[in-house]
């Protein structure tokens, strides 16, 4: 039988796969609230956001933080692990690693991982 802080618990483990433009398979994971918190502290000095406009035209405001949120989350490129930066120069290593094209890559499988979790948060913990 499966325990709900079991439940809670799978949801990090889930590792959601997106190819780059240059064909590198990069594979993500959500962050735990601890992970999320020692980003913060690294990033501390990205405070503020940039206006940008969706495809729709829509202003919004994109957090400087969030690329470096993204690039946390990575925890393989083409199957070969990415452990979690204990550091702002380990964070910064991986981002710089991804590029553009790994960021977006990246990004895309983000997404994916908060859609699904909206839409159940168990689907994870089932699969």
């Amino acid at each position: 039988m499966t325990t709900q802080s079991e439940i809670i618990l799978a949801r990090y483990k889930r590792v959601e796969r997106e190819a780059d433009a240059f064909g590198r398979l990069i594979g993500v994971r959500k962050l735990k609230p601890s992970e999320q918190t020692k980003v913060a502290g690294y990033t501390a000095d990205l405070s503020g956001a940039d206006e940008v406009f969706t495809p729709d035209g829509r202003k919004v405001n994109f957090p400087h933080r969030i690329p470096l949120l993204v690039a946390a989350a990575v925890c393989e490129i083409d199957n070969l692990p990415i452990p979690f930066a204990k550091s702002r120069a380990e964070l910064d290593a991986i981002y710089d690693r991804l590029d553009e094209e790994g960021l977006a890559a990246a990004s895309r499988a983000v997404a994916r991982l908060q859609v699904d979790a909206v839409t159940d948060p168990n689907d994870a913990a089932k699969n």
